[in-house]
C-alpha cells in the first residue's frame, strides 16, 4: 500500500470515528431525554398511588369513627380496597389499651402475629390523625402505613395498611432493558430493588433519577437507573451508514483535491514556462548589463594598470641606469593586461551574437589568480584582505575561463560587500582551490554575518535579492554558467560564521591534461 492510499484510509478512519462519536453523542442525548421522561412519568404514577393509600386510610378511619363502628362495614370496605388495589396486601386495626391487640385484620387469623408490639410502640408516639411509614421487620419487600386513630375511636387505636412495594413501583408500560428501580426509606434503608444494579466502572455513563414521592405520609425515595447499551448509542446500521457516507465524502474530496491539484499544476506549468521565457529574456538583458558593468569595471583596472606600468616603464627607460629586465617585465605585464582587455571585448561580442563560448582546459589556480589581480586595487581601496589558498596540484577543468572568472569575480565582490562595514579583523575574503577524484573545487569564504536561514533555499531563485536595489539575477546567472560546464554551485553558512560558496567542476584528469597540452 502506497503512502497516498494509507493517508486516504487514515483520513477515512478518522472521519468515521469522529462521525460515529457525533452519532453516539446525539443518541445519548436522545436516550437520556427519553429516560428522564420515563422516570418522571413513573414517579408521578407512584406518587399518585401513594396518595390513594392516604385516601383509603381516611375512608377506613371514617368508618371506624362513625357512630355504628360496624366491623362488618369496615370489612366490606377493606375487601373492596384489597380487590381493586392488589398492591395493598392487608389492612389491620390494632388496639393499644390496655395491651396491644389485633382488633381487625384482613389476613388469616394469626393470634400473636409478630410485629404488633412494634406497631403499637410506633403508634404510641404519634398524634391523632398522623401517619408514618414502618418497614417490615422481616425484610420483606413491603412496608406498613401506620395511622393513629383518634382517642374517641374505641376500642381501636391504630389503623395499619400493608403495601407491596414491588407492585407499588411497577411501571404501567415496559421500561427499556437494563432499567432498575429501587424504593428507599428517607433514612436510606432499601425497601425493594427491581433489576440488576448498574455498574459505575463501565465505559458508558449511567443514567439516574432519584426523587421523593409526593405523598406527605410516605416520603419514600424512588430511584430509577439504567446504563445505555452500545447498540442504542451506535446501532450497526448507523455505523455502516456512517462508514459509507464518510467513505463517499473522502472519495469525492479526493476527486476534488486531485482536480484542483491538476489544475494548480497546469497553472504552475504555464506560469513556469512564462517565467522561463521572462527569465531567459531577463538573463540576456542582465547578461549584457552585467557584462557591460563588468567590462567597465574590468577594463578600468587593466587600463589603469597598463597606464601605471607604462609610466613606471617610461621612468625606467629614461633612467641613466635603466634595468633591461625590469623594462621587459613591465612590457610583459602590459601585454598580459591588454590580452585580458581583448578577451573581455571578445566575450561581449560572443554574448551579443548569441554564440556560446568554446570551453577549453583552464587552470583553476591561474583563473583565481587572474581574479585576484583584477580585484586587488578595488579590495585594497575598500580595506578588504584577499587570501588565496591554492591547491599545489593545480586542478584543471574544461570551461570557458572568462565565464568562470566572472562567476568567481561576482562571488568575491558579494563577499567584499558583506564584510566591508565590519571591523578590520573580519574584513577578509578567502579563495581556496582543491581537487578530489573527478571534481575540482573553488571555495569563496568570508567572515561576514552569513546568510539568513530563511534566505538560503532561495538564493539562486531568479529575481530574489537581499541587496537594496539589486535585481536578483547575479547568482542565478552564476549558477547557469557553472551548470553549463557540468558543474554545481552551492551556498552555506560556516560553523564559525560567514558565508561559504562552493563551485564544483568536472576535473580534467592527468592523462587528459597531458593530451590537451
Amino acid at each position: 500500500m502506497n503512502s497516498r492510499a494509507a493517508r486516504t484510509l487514515g483520513v477515512w478512519f478518522a472521519l468515521t470515528v469522529v462521525a460515529a462519536a457525533a452519532v453516539s453523542a446525539v443518541n445519548f442525548v436522545r436516550v437520556r431525554d427519553g429516560f428522564e421522561v420515563e422516570a418522571r412519568t413513573l414517579h408521578r404514577v407512584v406518587s399518585q398511588r401513594a396518595d390513594q393509600h392516604d385516601a383509603h386510610l381516611t375512608s377506613l378511619a371514617a368508618v371506624l369513627a362513625s357512630s355504628e363502628r360496624s366491623f362488618t362495614t369496615l370489612s366490606a370496605v377493606a375487601e373492596a380496597v384489597l380487590r381493586f388495589y392488589p398492591r395493598i396486601t392487608a389492612i389491620d386495626v390494632v388496639g393499644l389499651a390496655p395491651l396491644p391487640n389485633l382488633v381487625f385484620t384482613t389476613r388469616e387469623l394469626q393470634p400473636g402475629r409478630p410485629g404488633i408490639d412494634g406497631l403499637a410502640a410506633t403508634a404510641a408516639n404519634l398524634s391523632a390523625g398522623q401517619a408514618v411509614v414502618l418497614a417490615e421487620p422481616n425484610g420483606a419487600e413491603a412496608y406498613h402505613l401506620v395511622k393513629r386513630l383518634p382517642e374517641a375511636t374505641v376500642p381501636a387505636g391504630v389503623l395499619v395498611m400493608t403495601v407491596d412495594a414491588r407492585r407499588l413501583i411497577e411501571p404501567e408500560a415496559d421500561l427499556p432493558v437494563g432499567t432498575n428501580l429501587a424504593l428507599r426509606e428517607p433514612s436510606g434503608r432499601e425497601i425493594v430493588h427491581v433489576g440488576e444494579t448498574t455498574s459505575s466502572d463501565g465505559l458508558l455513563p449511567n443514567l439516574a433519577f432519584e426523587k421523593a414521592l409526593g405523598s406527605r405520609s410516605q416520603p419514600l425515595l424512588l430511584r430509577v437507573a439504567r446504563q445505555p447499551r452500545f447498540g442504542e448509542l451506535l446501532p450497526p446500521v448507523a455505523v455502516a451508514l456512517v462508514a459509507v457516507v464518510t467513505g463517499i465524502g473522502v472519495f469525492l474530496a479526493g476527486l476534488v483535491l486531485r482536480e484542483r491539484r491538476a489544475a494548480r499544476e497546469a497553472r504552475e506549468r504555464a506560469s513556469f514556462h512564462e517565467h522561463q521565457a521572462r527569465l531567459a529574456h531577463a538573463m540576456r538583458v542582465n547578461t549584457v548589463g552585467e557584462m557591460a558593468s563588468g567590462i567597465a569595471h574590468e577594463l578600468t583596472q587593466p587600463l589603469t594598470a597598463i597606464l601605471s606600468r607604462s609610466q613606471a616603464g617610461l621612468r625606467l627607460a629614461r633612467s641613466p641606469s635603466a634595468d633591461r629586465d625590469e623594462i621587459i617585465g613591465v612590457l610583459d605585464a602590459n601585454v598580459r593586461l591588454a590580452k585580458r582587455a581583448g578577451d573581455i571585448l571578445a566575450r561581449l561580442r560572443a554574448y551579443v551574437s548569441n554564440s556560446g563560448p568554446a570551453p577549453e582546459p583552464a587552470s583553476l589556480n591561474q583563473l583565481v589568480g587572474n581574479v585576484a589581480e583584477l580585484m586587488q586595487g578595488d579590495l585594497e581601496r575598500r580595506g578588504v584582505a584577499l587570501e588565496l589558498d591554492l591547491d599545489p596540484g593545480d586542478p584543471v577543468s574544461v570551461v570557458d575561463r572568462v565565464s568562470v572568472e566572472q562567476v568567481v569575480h561576482n562571488l568575491v565582490r558579494n563577499a567584499a560587500d558583506a564584510v566591508e562595514a565590519l571591523p578590520q579583523e573580519r574584513r577578509t575574503v578567502t579563495i581556496t582551490t582543491t581537487a578530489g577524484g573527478d571534481t575540482a573545487v573553488i571555495v569563496v569564504r568570508d567572515r561576514g554575518p552569513g546568510i539568513a536561514a530563511v534566505d538560503l533555499p532561495r538564493l539562486f531563485e531568479p529575481f530574489f535579492t537581499t541587496k537594496p536595489g539589486g535585481m536578483g539575477l547575479g547568482l542565478p546567472l552564476c549558477e547557469r554558467i557553472v551548470e553549463a560546464f557540468g558543474g554545481r554551485i552551492t551556498a552555506a553558512n560556516a560553523p564559525e560564521g560567514g558565508a561559504v560558496f562552493t563551485i564544483r567542476l568536472p576535473r580534467l584528469g592527468d592523462q587528459r591534461k597531458e593530451a590537451a597540452e
